[in-house]
């Protein structure tokens, strides 16, 4: 028999807070990794004899498959990026993998904007929506990355008469 929802409810409220500080709390996930562990707690029959050391090697198995999963998915989408951009020429490589630094160096509301801007093809419209703005502050973001982009990139040449 699982352990009634008021047990359940007394080891929420006296160990969730320490759980996600256990787990990491400045992740984005670590409410979620603490709440599918009490979720795991409520559904298991019957439940562990040692609870709050069952519930704290649960959150950490759910954490370290979470920084996995982060892990893995920030290598693919940097692959994704640097793997279109790039074709054989070696000076392209060397532009895209400039280009990549240089996005990766912008604030996320204006990398975001690019991203979906240029390789997902979405309109500004569909990208205010996501972003929780309208389509002409998309339109204003992107622009103004676009400015920095170049100033990022630019490099002023140099020459010397001889």
């Amino acid at each position: 028999m699982p352990l009634a929802a008021e047990q359940v409810a007394a080891l929420i409220e006296r160990h969730a807070v320490p759980l996600a500080i256990w787990v990491g709390y400045r992740e984005e996930w670590a409410d979620d990794v603490v709440q599918e562990a009490f979720c795991r707690l409520a559904a298991a029959e019957p439940p562990p004899e040692r609870v709050v050391p069952w519930l704290y090697r649960v959150a950490w198995n759910l954490a370290q498959t979470e920084r996995l999963a982060n892990r893995r998915r920030r290598s693919r989408e940097r692959h994704a990026a640097a793997g279109e951009a790039v074709r054989d020429d070696p000076l392209e490589r060397l532009i895209a993998d400039d280009v990549l630094a240089s996005l990766l160096r912008l604030d996320d509301s204006f990398r975001e904007v690019v991203t979906a801007r240029i390789w997902g093809g979405l309109t500004f419209d569909e990208i205010g929506k996501l972003c929780g703005t309208s389509g002409a502050t998309a339109l204003r973001r992107y622009r103004d990355a676009l400015e920095q982009l170049h100033r990022i990139l630019s490099v002023p040449c140099t020459t010397t008469n001889p």
